[in-house]
């Protein structure tokens, strides 16, 4: 970006039209993240290092979300009524859950199957 001064005499940004759609899509980001945030506010949110870590393929969104809320697998297994095994399969991909399964993992969580899924 660059500063310019129109013929009145007044500051002006100028920017590139990458720059420019940049800044719209982070500004359509964050008005996403607050509307979410405001429509679910007992949902949790994930740490952008465990949210790159999922979107690189490195780590399952059960996991990644789990961790968000710094619960153990035998923690999120109590909560959902599940054997720890079988969140420890989910998230190494093992396994691949029933919906009753996700439905009981989601609710733990307090998110949408959605989220969880890989």
């Amino acid at each position: 970006m660059n500063e310019a001064v129109n013929l009145k005499g007044e500051s002006m940004i100028v920017m590139t039209r990458a720059e420019y759609d940049d800044l719209i899509e982070d500004a359509g980001d964050i008005a996403l993240v607050r509307q979410a945030e405001l429509d679910y506010p007992d949902s949790p949110s994930m740490p952008s290092e465990l949210a790159r870590a999922v979107w690189d393929g490195k780590l399952h969104p059960l996991a990644a979300w789990r961790k968000s809320v710094n619960m153990t697998q035998a923690d999120l297994a109590a909560a959902a009524g599940l054997r720890p095994a079988t969140v420890s399969d989910i998230e190494s991909g093992k396994i691949d859950p029933r919906l009753s399964t996700l439905r009981a993992l989601a609710k733990a969580l307090k998110l949408g199957i959605e989220d969880i899924v890989d």
